[in-house]
């Protein structure tokens, strides 16, 4: 983890996204085959990144969701 660390304590103050630096924070990207939805062509891109692999990005719901979770839970601690 220490490692990990060091390794992207060199991005924060990075003022320019390189190929050193995009070969360094991301593993591998997977194009998927293209899909039409409502006469839109639609491709999904899957970015794995060398330290988390995988992250799907949270629709606006899944957020609204988990902020919900979040104020209940602060509210059952206050009570």
């Amino acid at each position: 983890m220490k490692m990990l660390y060091q390794g992207l304590m060199e991005f924060t103050e990075m003022k320019q996204l390189t190929p050193t630096v995009v070969n360094k924070l991301i593993e591998r990207i997977e194009i998927h085959n293209n899909e039409k939805k409502h006469s839109h062509n639609n491709v999904k891109v899957d970015i794995y990144f060398t330290a988390v692999g995988l992250f799907d990005i949270p629709t606006e719901q899944q957020l609204l969701k988990t902020m919900e979770r979040v104020e209940q839970k602060n509210a059952e601690k206050s009570a």
